[in-house]
């Protein structure tokens, strides 16, 4: 076989190469710009999970700010509650009877300032619902030391939850615990208000 037939073959075999490896090169490249649907999908996803990562982070560092502005109201307060809480202990003493209408008046309060550090401090609202929960138990002087005894041990945990210690927290297991302990506190003031009232009324009777 002449050289010029050897050159020739041997061109006519680079070119195959070459034109198989830009061919495979295209390919790639239009897999690439051109993703199909699946990982379409999938970016939006992410991109969908990012925005709402730093929307929620976003919002906890205003949370965390409010709560620094609003400091001197919320220590008032977070005082408060525990001054309260300390003076119906009191009445918890064997040798003293419950003074329903200083009970009625303490637990109103305490609702109040509740309710005013649940919006101070940026905790969510409570889940409304239509029904009530039923009250099974007889109203008298025993159950309603037993609620305040209840409201005694929401308040201790409360007032220990560490977002009092570091008003710029964001942990979220930290706010969802003073959320429900908040909202237990709120609660059981309102029983303890409503139970005290009706006993009042029948003491008069």
């Amino acid at each position: 076989m002449s050289n010029r037939r050897k050159i020739a073959k041997r061109s006519t075999v680079l070119c195959c190469v070459l034109l198989t490896i830009f061919a495979a090169a295209v390919v790639a490249r239009s897999q690439t710009r051109y993703p199909g649907p699946a990982a379409r999908e999938g970016n939006r996803s992410m991109d969908e999970y990012d925005r709402t990562l730093n929307r929620m982070k976003n919002d906890a560092k205003a949370a965390s700010e409010r709560r620094r502005n609003l400091f001197p109201q919320i220590n008032e307060d977070f005082q408060r509650i525990q001054v309260i809480h300390n003076e119906m202990v009191r009445m918890l003493q064997p040798d003293k009877g419950l003074n329903y209408n200083r009970l009625m008046d303490l637990t109103g309060d305490m609702k109040k300032r509740g309710a005013r550090l649940r919006e101070n401090l940026s905790l969510p609202e409570p889940e409304k619902t239509d029904t009530q929960p039923a009250h099974n138990a007889a109203i008298d002087e025993a159950h309603l030391k037993k609620t305040i005894v209840d409201l005694h041990d929401v308040v201790v945990t409360f007032v220990a939850n560490p977002i009092f210690k570091n008003l710029g927290v964001v942990d979220a297991k930290v706010v969802a615990a003073a959320t429900k302990d908040l909202d237990n506190i709120i609660d059981l003031s309102d029983e303890i208000k409503k139970e005290a009232k009706t006993l009042g009324k029948s003491t008069k009777n």
